[in-house]
């Protein structure tokens, strides 16, 4: 029985001749050449103002939480139904957050869910590109402006995915992406801090470089730097980043490759859905997505328990996806009880993730769905 595995980290194959060349250069430590090529090439895909690497999505999150100037007394809405970082960046603020529903149809943030829970301190909501699905982002930022609250784009999944043709990213004053190795573009650990509202550019690039104007130095704007504001190490190593670039060359291919099998995943369980044993997770009709994930909704917990067990006994990893944090033991220490978000726990429990990832094929995904 041949097995399929859940993930396996793509490798474009120029990877090792980037890093001979950090070698060579013996400039390791971060902010060097690699670094500004894959900051600069970030920018111009996305059409940003500006890419700042970061060592990972957590740190982009963090870091737009400093900028935003959250604290204590503030409240930032989160999806439950996320990675624990969404949620631990902002209260690493001391910010309070705001746990609130997603739309099982998507499993992205319900907007209607976050209108009430709206109150005066809060100061603003961290919509997440589930599966490189995008929210209504027109929507979002129409309601961030009538509330006078900003957002953070969590585009941890959503490189080379748009919402009617804008890149997802470049919606909120600030955004972070991820470059773990689970992500169709990797570079092991890594990430990213997008800053779209040139305002912020400055303080951004302070905080990065660990509170110092040690970018203004290096522009030839000031004779020396020194410590500014508070900031942390938030930068990769130039392995990192050499290593990043070589994926980022690549990835017109890759995703062109992983929408292939998205679109088999599609034609082999269609039928499946329209027998009413499942439901395939779509992304709405004016997002053109990156095929990050191909996961499914089936008809209640216990048919996704036995679904689950009953293909990894055939070598198949399908998996489940986060435990909503309001469910969790910190989600109960903040005073929340599985009851409080229903839909979000239900489809939750629902959810089954495929394998998909460029070392299977079509055969792969065919035999997948003669399992159900």
């Amino acid at each position: 029985m041949e097995e399929v595995r859940f993930n396996s980290p793509f490798v474009s194959g120029n990877e090792r001749k980037y890093i001979d060349e950090v070698f060579a250069s013996a400039h390791f430590s971060g902010n060097g050449p690699f670094t500004k090529r894959v900051q600069t090439w970030l920018e111009e895909f996305l059409n940003a103002p500006r890419v700042l690497l970061t060592h990972s999505c957590t740190a982009g999150l963090e870091m737009s939480a400093m900028l935003n100037e959250f604290g204590p007394g503030d409240e930032i809405i989160v999806p439950s139904f996320t990675f624990v970082t969404t949620a631990s960046s902002m209260m690493r603020s001391g910010a309070k957050v705001v746990f609130c529903e997603v739309d099982p149809e998507t499993m992205l943030i319900d907007m209607n869910d976050v209108e009430s829970k709206i109150t005066n301190r809060t100061k603003g909501i961290v919509p997440v590109h589930y599966a490189g699905f995008s929210p209504d982002m027109e929507l979002i930022s129409q309601f961030c402006d009538e509330h006078d609250i900003t957002f953070i784009e969590d585009s941890a999944q959503g490189l080379g995915s748009t919402w009617k043709g804008r890149n997802l990213g470049t919606f909120a004053p600030l955004a972070a992406i991820s470059f773990h190795e689970t992500k169709n573009i990797h570079s092991g650990l890594g990430g990213c801090l997008v800053v779209n509202d040139e305002d912020l550019i400055e303080k951004a690039e302070i905080v990065w470089e660990r509170g110092t104007n040690r970018s203004a130095f290096f522009k030839g704007l000031v004779d020396k730097y020194s410590w500014q504001e508070v900031g942390s190490s938030f930068y990769p190593s130039e392995l990192q980043s050499a290593f990043l670039l070589a994926q980022l060359e690549s990835m017109e291919s890759n995703l062109r490759q992983r929408m292939e099998l998205w679109n088999e995943y599609v034609r082999c369980f269609t039928p499946l859905e329209n027998q009413g044993k499942l439901r395939i997770i779509r992304p709405p009709a004016e997002c053109n997505h990156n095929a990050h994930m191909f996961a499914i909704c089936l008809n209640s917990p216990e048919e996704a328990d036995q679904t689950r067990l009953r293909l990894n006994e055939n070598g198949i990893q399908a998996v489940i996806h986060y435990v909503p944090l309001h469910t969790s033991p910190m989600g109960v220490k903040m005073g929340y009880s599985p009851e409080d978000l229903p839909k979000t726990n239900l489809a939750a429990q629902c959810l089954l993730r495929m394998p998909l990832h460029l070392e299977m094929g079509i055969n792969d995904i065919q035999r997948i769905a003669s399992l159900f």
